[in-house]
């Protein structure tokens, strides 16, 4: 359910390849032809037009008097690190109309796309910075909990507020788990039941936390160094983890 937000008026960060992925895949077609020929349409007007209206909608139930829309550029910094990272990810069709609809939202709303950075990390850094205290992101990524603010997420229709200490509890389960969907695998085998254990005994801080972290890395014979790359696959940034003058990441490390 949509939670009932203060009167205050907040900046809507919009996590727009989600957006627009979601969308373009709802309204794909495909048609039959004469002689087994089959093709794959979709209508962009129609496609703009539910983006439009899911736009306004959520502006409205969010009590949001502003947008911002981020996009993932077209070159990532964690590829760099680990080029296993989202790999299996060439091999996956993205729906007809996507770049489309992302054309369509540069010219018509406020957009960022940060060089080398997802639209995560675009996100993460806008709301601990520019819009902190006073925006919420939409998405449908579990893995921006790891980011302090309010959430409202798309697939299930939920809104909640991370503050930073759970922010940081759940950049470290991530560095534990991994992320099989992004291509990174954490500690092999090391599921969610175990992660909690691991966290369970620690004092929750964050130095408490990576020292957890490692100690389990090394149990599983592995490195710190190890657990540094995942943690480095699994944080989405903050403020703090970007130079806004070179405009490059700065690479985590406690």
């Amino acid at each position: 359910m949509v939670r009932k937000l203060k009167a205050k008026k907040r900046t809507l960060l919009v996590d727009g390849d989600i957006v627009c992925y979601r969308i373009a895949t709802a309204i794909e077609e495909a048609t039959e032809w004469q002689d087994d020929m089959w093709t794959l349409h979709a209508d962009a007007k129609m496609g703009k037009e539910i983006l439009d209206n899911a736009l306004n909608k959520y502006l409205k139930e969010l009590n949001c008097n502003n947008i911002v829309i981020a996009l993932s550029d077209k070159t990532n910094f964690r590829k760099k690190l680990f080029p296993e990272y989202k790999s299996h990810r060439k091999k996956v069709r993205k729906p007809i109309i996507v770049k489309p609809l992302k054309e369509y939202i540069y010219k018509k709303y406020p957009t960022y796309r940060l060089p080398d950075l997802e639209g995560d990390d675009t996100l993460g850094i806008l709301a601990t910075s520019k819009y902190k205290d006073n925006c919420i992101i939409l998405s449908s990524d579990k893995d921006m909990r790891t980011i302090p603010c309010f959430h409202h997420f798309i697939h299930d229709n939920q809104t909640e507020l991370v503050d930073e200490k759970t922010a940081d509890y759940y950049f470290m389960f991530q560095t534990l788990t991994g992320d099989t969907s992004d291509g990174y695998s954490g500690i092999k085998g090391c599921g969610a039941v175990k992660a909690e254990r691991v966290l369970y005994n620690s004092e929750k801080n964050l130095p408490s936390m990576w020292k957890a972290v490692v100690e389990e890395y090394k149990r599983n014979n592995l490195t710190e160094k190890d657990a540094l790359l995942q943690a480095r696959m699994a944080r989405i940034l903050r403020a703090q983890d970007y130079n806004f003058k070179t405009k490059k990441p700065i690479l985590w490390r406690l």
